[in-house]
């Protein structure tokens, strides 16, 4: 019984991660675009977002990486499924 309950509560709290982005992931997104150089700004509101959860609100190329990648931290094929970062800011 313990089992499960720990099995089940494991569940609720990676399931409930956002993903986060860092350094395999600006790799995973050069992997696409090498000639990329992203920053925080390309995918957050505030140019140096504060690591506390709740207070680095994503913009619309963000919010669609966070979206494509689901629970998963995102990996080159999001990024290629979802494009530049450019495309977002025309």
């Amino acid at each position: 019984m313990k089992t499960i309950l720990f099995l089940i509560l494991s569940g609720f709290i990676f399931g409930a991660i956002p993903a986060q982005a860092g350094l395999p992931q600006i790799k995973a997104y050069k992997e696409i675009y090498p000639e990329a150089k992203p920053k925080c700004i390309d995918c957050h509101v505030d140019k140096m977002p504060k690591k506390v959860d709740g207070q680095h609100e994503l913009n619309q190329y963000g919010k669609a990486v966070v979206k494509a990648a689901g629970v998963q931290k995102p990996s080159s094929s999001t990024y290629k499924t979802i494009g530049k970062i450019e495309d977002f800011k025309k």
